[in-house]
């Protein structure tokens, strides 16, 4: 089977509800969660009073034998052979950014087709999905039943002991809420059970180890869903998703079960739109575009604050568990531009929300607003310690304090461990990209005071940046980061158009310096092929200088064309088998801004060099785990990072139309 992916997504939904396959022959291994926790989901086509498995690892059964393996924006799709039935599966998980009900409607499924004989379709649930399985959480017992529907039956369990947003932590899921189960037929079974039906026995057990769903008619969906109860802590306001403040989960499931045809009918004019989008740029391009979409917007939650604006809250899977970190919204900002600007401004409310705290004293901008599910305040460098315990690490799943409630006073935060520049220049260019995609100024006029703040910020510190923090660091900090003072300009540049529109004085006076701090950013490459990687720098060095991209998408004029051209050339000659580096000093690069980085030319045949390293990797990576956007351009090999958001950045391309 030709691989596609180094991990398909099966169900995903959000950080809590994401369920994945490691391998391109499905009935290969089990299914894992993003983290890689091995979650036991199984799946069995029954035909001719044979079984066959075709989803996990299963209990050793024969295997349906697997044809083939595609994927498209919203789904993964798999064609078996099993006895004399022939079996199409898709697993849909409906994400499109563009549709706020649709994409917060906690609800995946699981289509079917099956001709050439008679057959039937099984999905099985253990209950581990429920929790996460740790020392500290406590009997793993589970409650749940049977609930007949119109025209469907649903089964559904969760722990008994309910823990709602107890795990504060990264590489770890929800103790809470409960998982759902539809079909013709559901039940919940004990394991004997599930072995009876396996050798063709009865269904009908009563145990509740497994969630079990049927369907035997020609055509049809299986359902998958959950209900977390309680989604986000919102500085102390406990919200639940989009969809369900307003509904409940079996008004979502009985949604899913009625209108599936439409709901198909949709995501494939949204996945034909962008594969026309996508044409320009390649077969290639298009297979990055798919592996991004799904796992960037199940990164997320998307609830609403107390005024019913939508609040877009990211996890930093992988990488720290962080929420609405401004350093990751900031690269995942292309693909919701492109489709819903509103979730950009959604990302950014909650920053906005914590730096109007007393615990923020600082005069830029924060790095995040807690660790999801809990936008506590912010957590990145807290310095405060709760017992003889760090607030920021224990053995096993913390809660943080309501860290938005203390004094700043108390010296809450290590200078050391902030990222000035980069948050307030992020936060800037994602008001200007929101203002240029919906021309509504209203977002930016409720925070001009911050952001006039932020950009005062900038003009003191940005062109010669102080050495500190930022994403592109991983080799080391650095002073004088010359990619770092780009985007410190084009944030001042940001600032001055948003300001213009009610002071055309003070817009130019904010532009005036954006283009002097550029003149002098110009001539570091001045009689070099390159710009060096910091202002001491020489020719010898060099990084992705991705922070250029907006100055050309925004179209702010403030570097030269030809800049953009001979930073490409020097990235096509450091390229590896897989990219190219983020600077001289390591091999390994960051997928979002290589797409960043392929943007600056103008030069299709140099694009498509940058756009095939990655798909190379996507194809390749010995890491069989979610899209990994750190990984080294020689090996394949992802560095800690995995299903994070930040893929979102891959659409940057189609920005360019």
């Amino acid at each position: 089977m030709e691989r596609i992916l180094p991990a398909y997504p099966l169900f995903v939904k959000d950080p809590n509800f994401s369920f994945w396959s490691a391998s391109d022959l499905i009935a290969e291994s089990e299914v894992q969660s993003w983290w890689g926790a091995e979650k036991r989901i199984l799946g069995y086509i029954r035909t001719g009073g044979k079984t066959y498995r075709f989803l996990g690892k299963g209990f050793g059964e024969a295997a349906a034998v697997q044809t083939a393996l595609g994927v498209t924006a919203f789904s993964t799709d798999y064609t078996f052979e099993a006895g004399g039935a022939t079996v199409k599966l898709r697993f849909v998980s409906p994400l499109p950014p563009d549709d706020f009900g649709l994409l917060s409607m906690p609800v995946c499924y699981l289509d079917y087709e099956i001709a050439g004989a008679d057959a039937e379709i099984a999905l099985f649930f253990h209950r581990g999905i429920a929790y996460n399985d740790l020392p500290d959480n406590g009997v793993k017992e589970v409650r749940g039943d049977v609930v007949p529907r119109a025209g469907y039956e649903c089964a559904f369990f969760g722990r008994k002991r309910q823990l709602p947003l107890s795990n504060h932590d990264d590489f770890a899921g929800a103790d809470w809420g409960y998982f759902y189960a539809a079909g013709e037929r559901a039940r919940l079974l004990g394991a004997e059970d599930v072995g009876r039906w396996i050798g063709g026995g009865s269904a009908e057990g009563c145990g509740e180890d497994y969630l079990a769903c049927f369907a035997s008619s020609p055509r049809g969906v299986l359902l998958f869903g959950y209900d977390d109860l309680v989604s986000i802590d919102y500085f102390g306001d406990h919200r639940k998703g989009y969809y369900l403040e307003d509904h409940t989960i079996f008004e979502a499931l009985d949604h899913v079960w009625a209108h599936h045809v439409l709901i198909d009918a949709q995501l494939s004019a949204f996945d034909a739109d962008l594969r026309e989008r996508a044409k320009p740029y390649g077969e290639e391009y298009l297979r990055i575009l798919y592996a991004s979409l799904r796992q960037s917007v199940a990164s997320h939650k998307l609830i609403r604050d107390r005024a019913g604006d939508a609040v877009f809250l990211s996890k930093e899977c992988g990488s720290n568990g962080c929420i609405a970190t401004v350093d990751v919204s900031y690269p995942s900002m292309p693909l919701y531009l492109l489709y819903a600007p509103e979730l950009v401004k959604g990302m950014m409310r909650p920053i906005f929300a914590f730096a109007r705290t007393p615990a923020w004293k600082f005069p830029f901008a924060p790095h995040d607003a807690g660790t999801y599910p809990a936008c506590c305040g912010q957590v990145y460098g807290f310095t405060r310690k709760e017992g003889t315990g760090n607030l920021r690490k224990t053995k096993f799943f913390e809660t943080h304090f309501p860290i938005y409630m203390l004094p700043g006073e108390l010296g809450l935060y290590d200078p050391a461990c902030q990222m000035p520049v980069e948050e307030c220049a992020n936060l800037l260019v994602m008001l200007l990209a929101c203002y240029r995609a919906d021309g509504d100024l209203t977002f930016f006029t409720q925070n001009r005071d911050l952001a006039a703040q932020y950009a005062d910020y900038l003009v003191r510190n940005g062109l010669y940046p102080e050495n500190q923090l930022c994403t592109d660091d991983f080799a080391g900090h650095l002073a004088n980061n010359l990619n770092l003072a780009v985007k410190a300009t084009v944030g001042v540049a940001a600032y001055a158009e948003l300001v213009s529109k009610s002071d055309e004085e003070e817009g130019k006076r904010y532009r005036g310096i954006a283009l002097s701090f550029a003149a002098e950013i110009a001539k570091t490459a001045q009689g070099r092929a390159h710009m060096p990687l910091t202002w001491e720098g020489d020719g010898s060095t060099y990084s992705l200088k991705y922070n250029l991209v907006f100055d050309k998408l925004l179209g702010l004029g403030l570097f030269p064309a030809e800049l953009f051209e001979k930073e490409t050339d020097c990235y096509l000659e450091k390229l590896a088998p897989y990219g190219t580096p983020l600077d001289h000093r390591a091999s390994y690069t960051k997928s979002d801004w290589l797409m960043w980085s392929a943007c600056l030319t103008d030069d299709d045949a140099k694009r498509h060099k940058l756009i095939a390293a990655l798909d190379r990797f996507l194809r390749e990576s010995p890491d069989r785990i979610p899209f990994g956007d750190w990984y080294d351009t020689v090996t394949g090999e992802h560095l800690h990072f995995r299903a994070r958001t930040v893929q979102g950045g891959c659409f940057i391309l189609l920005l360019r139309h």
